[in-house]
């Protein structure tokens, strides 16, 4: 019996806490700080969801974080007090599951911040405590690998099985709370060997739990090829090669087949983007039909593609639609007619838009795509075949 067929089809709600819903009657502007966002706000607008058409939200990470998003995590103990409290996310598991609608948790064991006490302890300077809990250059040094160059994001050392051990535990008190299925974060920073332990341990605790990671080598340069991990030598060699010859994100992502249960499909999305900016529409489009069909036949049935259309490090798809609506419904409809897993960004349905690429050396440019929900703005695009 395959216990996670349930995610097979899945419709997902990817939303990132701060900026969802905090009572506000006019949003507050996107900057990097925490703009108000919490639990409960999520909790208030489970109806509007799943009215929506999905029965899925994915959340932003939960845990006490210097930063609105979550990702520079202090804490792996506690719920950001931004956003509300263990009894609030319980409560929201909770809340979501009597809809029928799951539950995924964004999990971040690649690092933290530098201000973690979990890491200022580790330094020599400050006595050492688990020093070897962090990727530092050396035994005797407090110099330290730092995520994809992020001075303040030292890197956990993956390879120390007590911090596998300390990651497990943190992953199962979630699962044990209800959480559903567990998106890893920079999955290609962290070893293949804790990835199939995390699997393993989860789905030993309940066999319904789905694990599926972010595997995407865009705009990461051969230089920090030592941070990343490569299922065989053959693709750290392509990868090293990428300034001379394209790098297979296709081939990437199929590497994670049996460790992982699935990947965020960052090739599907691709291959809309391809024919977008070529100028080509997206329904009744059978040459781009073929090629994904010939993208999904390189992956076993039961490998989970998770397709979206845009993320919180991404573009607003609407954007790269030349801010045409119905292209926008023609990509969801599209994506949603496949009957796999599909992501949709918080905002879509309200034509979140940009006025230029994020991706350009202009600080905080993501701040852009990480707006604070509108409410007084109804939705404009829907889901196929919704109810």
């Amino acid at each position: 019996m395959n216990h996670t067929s349930w995610f097979d089809t899945i419709r997902i709600y990817h939303l990132l806490i701060d900026r969802f819903n905090g009572g506000w009657q006019v949003p507050p502007a996107s900057e990097n700080v925490f703009c108000g966002g919490t639990l409960q706000g999520v909790i208030a607008k489970l109806d509007y969801i799943k009215q929506l058409g999905f029965n899925a939200i994915m959340l932003s990470p939960i845990y006490k974080s210097q930063n609105y998003h979550g990702y520079h995590t202090l804490s792996m103990d506690e719920v950001d007090p931004h956003f509300g409290t263990w009894d609030d996310y319980q409560q929201l598991l909770d809340e979501a599951h009597a809809r029928g609608m799951r539950v995924i948790c964004d999990f971040v064991p690649n690092h933290c911040w530098y201000q973690a006490p979990m890491f200022t302890e580790a330094l020599l300077k400050n006595g050492g405590k688990h020093h070897d809990w962090f990727a530092f250059l050396g035994d005797s040094t407090d110099d330290f690998v730092s995520f994809l160059g992020f001075g303040d994001l030292p890197k956990f050392n993956l390879k120390n099985p007590e911090v596998v051990a300390f990651m497990l535990e943190k992953a199962e008190r979630l699962a044990r709370m209800g959480v559903d299925a567990f998106r890893i974060d920079h999955a290609l920073g962290q070893p293949f060997s804790f990835l199939q332990r995390l699997r393993h341990s989860l789905q030993t605790l309940r066999s319904d739990i789905v694990v599926f990671g972010e595997v995407w080598a865009f705009g990461i340069g051969p230089q920090l090829a030592s941070q990343l991990h490569f299922k065989t030598q053959q693709r750290l060699d392509e990868f090293l090669a990428q300034e001379t010859r394209p790098f297979s994100q296709d081939a990437l992502q199929g590497d994670y087949v049996g460790t992982l249960d699935g990947v965020l499909d960052f090739a599907f999305r691709d291959i809309l983007l391809e024919e977008i900016h070529a100028g080509r529409r997206i329904r009744g489009n059978a040459a781009l039909r073929s090629k994904v069909e010939a993208h999904f036949a390189q992956y076993p049935d039961d490998f989970k593609l998770v397709l979206f259309l845009d993320n919180h490090d991404t573009d607003r798809f609407l954007f790269d639609c030349g801010d045409d609506v119905s292209l926008l419904q023609e990509a969801i409809d599209f994506s949603t007619e496949l009957n796999r897993p599909f992501s949709f960004l918080y905002g879509t349905e309200q034509l979140m838009t940009i006025k230029s690429t994020i991706f350009n050396a202009e600080p905080y440019a993501d701040l852009r795509v990480r707006c604070c929900m509108d409410w007084s703005v109804e939705p404009q695009v829907r889901m196929k075949n919704d109810e």
